[in-house]
């Protein structure tokens, strides 16, 4: 037979080589980073949103060493896998999600300030990480079509490592903009729009925010020309939306109690631009105004009857807005990217549906194949991408439910008419504002006893101290589980403010009210006396307030409100001396030897107290004759106990002598709360938040922006 008669049989189809079990050791170790990877991938999903509503330090550190160690976990895997010699299956897949958890799955973009500023560093370590991942894939993707005969799973990695390529795009974008760099650029829009606007002489009501042109969105359509008008001064085709407009909308959807509570809302991304402005170092032109003085006293304070629910939780989501603004990507989507925060995570979601597709049905051919594939890496695989689809569905849900999504919805409802007179589109706007979220505070504050636990210490935490060289810090001293910011407590600080009208001092406007300035005023130090006024000033209210309490144990349970009052805000006021003492008007280096002092003095006095219960520390206390109450001012305790008989025997009404210390430590706090330096409330807010940032950004929105007798025509 000719040889052009032969016919030759079809080649087979190129099957996967025998699995060699020799590299197993590399395999299970490879297989049980990856695992860590996805476990480390969903504490930032689900401890990430918590972090502004919970101060708990266990919290703050996972998230913060999930974060951190995600780079070095990835290069160690990336060396596992590169020196493996069986990966045509699973390796693509897994390096695929390596690279998604370090492009930040999740919306977190920085755990700390410091991360924001050096964001060009973490910019190359993308670039770098990223550029060993793409060439390990392509790699992969080549052998899995030599060695397998199948590049099934080369479709949907490329999609979903373009998406991952868009993700970590955002979470650069993100930090570059509100960078030190960049920040003043972003925010000098709204300085120049404020400054035009608030200057002008227009009739306003704080009620119905007549006259209230607080930019709620439309900045990124301001840009100023050389030689051309300014934007802000152009009547014809201004895109911004003030919240004088959001008020004045006569559709259903804003017209009722929940239609109040979504324009508050606006408001609140209102505020939180324009508090922005703090952040970068602007002036704030409105502030000698009385319109913005009027804004908090007369309308988000009073309205139409005394509601501080109202003005608090403002302020509670202005401050959400500001931390999305500066940790996480939010930000950036509603300015510049809205239907990527939308489609991004459904896109994501069906690729991974199709992926794990894709590895079952790899699977379902591999199940009779004694010498192919281990079926349990490949489960693996299918796990790890049936949990990524979740998680991206989670974080759809995070970000619908967010005020950024729902302020963009009201706006678009407020500038389209059509929306206002369609009943299907108002319900489907009416469900998607009903998406909740996490709650936007932990509303707990803090609490520090100077005389409760004096002389305990937590050993094994000091000896993590210093085995860490100072990473954990040292055990503080009388710190106690923090309390519910009660109902109570906000009314007294209310109308404590109402009270002040805006001019705030250190506790002596309250005595004089009270009528008791003659009695008490030597306990009140001027602040500008001498350095470390203050802090002496609430560690000696703070050890009367803690005597006069327990005392009163022994004389009955009257009055338990205004005592829980004065007992909170008193340890409230020492917390902050003790853990956040940069935000008092002392210096920090100041306050914490004052305090140090005091604790040393408190436990030379009640040196023979060892071991006894506060209530035989208090006995010991009030046995301190006067003559060492008096004269030196350095002995704090000393002049803490003169304080508690002067209120104790001075004031025989129980009613009033409460009502005089909690009107004090309202006033005290409201007094420490304006402050210069806003980056310090930055760090809190990634940390949980603590309460006097909240005042803070409610003065600030007043006009009041540092202490003393400051009105509202005051030049700063």
């Amino acid at each position: 037979m000719a040889a052009a008669d032969m016919v030759f049989p079809p080649s087979p189809a190129p099957s996967p080589p025998p699995f060699d079990d020799s590299g197993k050791d590399n395999r299970t170790l490879v297989q049980a980073f990856v695992f860590l990877a996805a476990v480390g991938m969903f504490l930032l999903h689900i401890l990430g949103p918590l972090r502004r509503c919970l101060s708990y330090g266990l919290l703050h550190h996972i998230v913060m060493g999930v974060y951190t160690l995600s780079y070095p976990l990835v290069g160690y895997t990336i060396g596992l896998m590169q020196s493996s010699d069986w990966y045509y299956n699973d390796f693509p897949v897994w390096a695929v999600f390596l690279l998604l958890l370090l492009g930040s799955t999740d919306s977190l973009t920085a755990c700390r300030l410091n991360d924001i500023d050096n964001w060009k560093s973490i910019y190359v370590k993308q670039l770098f990480k990223g550029f060993l991942l793409v060439s390990i894939i392509v790699t992969f993707g080549h052998d899995m079509e030599q060695k397998a005969g199948t590049n099934y799973l080369w479709y949907p990695l490329s999609a979903i490592l373009f998406v991952i390529v868009l993700k970590s795009y955002v979470m650069i974008a993100s930090m570059r903009m509100v960078s030190k760099s960049y920040l003043g650029k972003n925010v000098k829009v709204i300085a120049e729009y404020m400054q035009y606007i608030d200057n002008k002489l227009v009739a306003f009501d704080p009620v119905t925010m007549e006259g209230y042109r607080y930019m709620v969105d439309g900045e990124r359509h301001c840009v100023n020309r050389r030689g051309r008008t300014p934007w802000y001064m152009k009547q014809d085709g201004l895109k911004v939306t003030p919240v004088e407009q959001i008020w004045q909308c006569k559709g259903n959807l804003l017209n009722d109690d929940r239609g109040n509570v979504h324009k508050d809302m606006c408001l609140s991304m209102a505020l939180s631009k324009m508090l922005n402005r703090r952040f970068a170092g602007f002036n704030l032109s409105e502030a000698e105004l009385e319109k913005t003085h009027d804004f908090v006293f007369k309308g988000l304070l009073v309205g139409d009857k005394p509601h501080p629910q109202r003005a608090f939780r403002v302020i509670e989501e202005e401050l959400i807005f500001v931390h999305d603004m500066y940790y996480t990507g939010y930000s950036y989507l509603y300015q510049k990217g809205r239907y990527l925060a939308l489609c991004l995570p459904v896109i994501m979601f069906a690729l991974c549906w199709w992926l794990t597709v894709t590895c079952l049905v790899i699977k379902r051919h591999h199940e009779n194949d004694r010498n192919g594939y281990p079926r349990d890496l490949m489960g693996s695989t299918i796990f790890i991408t049936v949990v990524l689809a979740f998680l991206e569905a989670y974080q759809l849900y995070l970000y619908m439910a967010s005020g950024w999504f729902k302020v963009a919805l009201i706006r678009s409802y407020i500038n389209t008419p059509l929306l206002q007179t369609s009943c299907c589109s108002e319900m489907i706007i009416r469900f998607l504002l009903m998406l909740k979220t996490f709650r936007p505070w932990k509303g707990r504050l803090g609490q520090y006893c100077l005389l409760n636990k004096l002389g305990r210490k937590s050993r094994i935490k000091n000896c993590l101290h210093y085995a860490t060289l100072h990473l954990v810090d040292k055990a503080k001293m009388g710190s106690e589980n923090s309390v519910k910011l009660s109902e109570n407590v906000k009314k007294a600080i209310f109308d404590s403010l109402l009270v002040s009208n805006g001019h705030l001092t250190e506790g002596v406007t309250s005595l004089e009210n009270n009528g008791v300035h003659g009695l008490l005023s030597w306990a009140c130090c001027d602040a500008t006396a001498t350095d470390g006024a203050v802090t002496r000033t609430i560690l000696v209210w703070h050890i009367a307030t803690t005597l006069c309490e327990h005392q009163r144990d022994k004389q009955g349970k009257e009055e338990e409100d205004t005592v829980k009052i004065a007992s909170t805000l008193s340890k409230y006021c020492m917390h902050l001396v003790a853990v956040a003492p940069n935000v008092l008007p002392d210096h920090s280096s100041i306050s914490e030897a004052i305090l140090d002092q005091s604790i040393e003095e408190a436990g030379q006095l009640l040196k023979e107290a060892k071991g006894k219960k506060i209530e035989g520390k208090i006995e010991i206390l009030m046995e301190i004759s006067t003559d060492d109450c008096v004269g030196d001012e350095t002995r704090l305790t000393a002049r803490g106990v003169q304080l508690a008989r002067h209120l104790s025997e001075g004031i025989q009404d129980p009613a009033l002598r409460w009502k005089v210390v909690s009107d004090f430590w309202a006033e005290m706090l409201l007094y420490v709360s304006p402050s210069d330096d806003a980056r310090v409330h930055l760090e809190f807010l990634a940390r949980g938040g603590e309460f006097i940032t909240h005042l803070w950004a409610l003065l600030t929105h007043a006009g009041v922006l540092k202490r003393g007798p400051t009105g509202p025509k005051d030049v700063v």
